[in-house]
């Protein structure tokens, strides 16, 4: 508690801070309106989000010109995203690992594509 003197009287003040930890996968500070992101806390919330937004980068690959996705496999860990799987052409890599990183909640994106005509090692 502060005690503030202005022209001789005596102001009392309360000073409250708030502590914010970021949850992992969270950022540290709110999200674009202002309000502060809440992350899943439970393991089964986790894996919801992760389902989630898996389903999210496979919806936005299959919207991708030029791209079959048909191949493509999706891991999703907390915000970081791996593409595993084949591809039909090597074009076809950049526009999986762009079209990815777009989605909303993706922090991270690894590739793991070969070409269908690529023997398995």
């Amino acid at each position: 508690m502060n005690q503030i003197t202005v022209r001789g009287m005596t102001l009392v003040c309360l000073l409250f801070t708030l502590n914010a930890v970021a949850q992992p996968g969270q950022p540290a500070s709110g999200n674009a309106n202002g309000e502060m992101a809440s992350a899943p806390t439970s393991p089964n919330a986790v894996r919801s989000a992760n389902r989630a937004l898996s389903k999210r980068v496979l919806k936005a690959l299959s919207h991708v010109k030029g791209l079959d996705a048909t191949g493509i496999f999706v891991k999703a860990s907390d915000g970081n995203i791996i593409l595993s799987g084949v591809v039909q052409e090597a074009s076809q890599i950049p526009l999986a690992v762009q079209a990815a990183r777009n989605v909303d909640g993706v922090r991270s994106v690894r590739e793991s594509l070969r070409l269908a005509t690529q023997p398995t090692q």
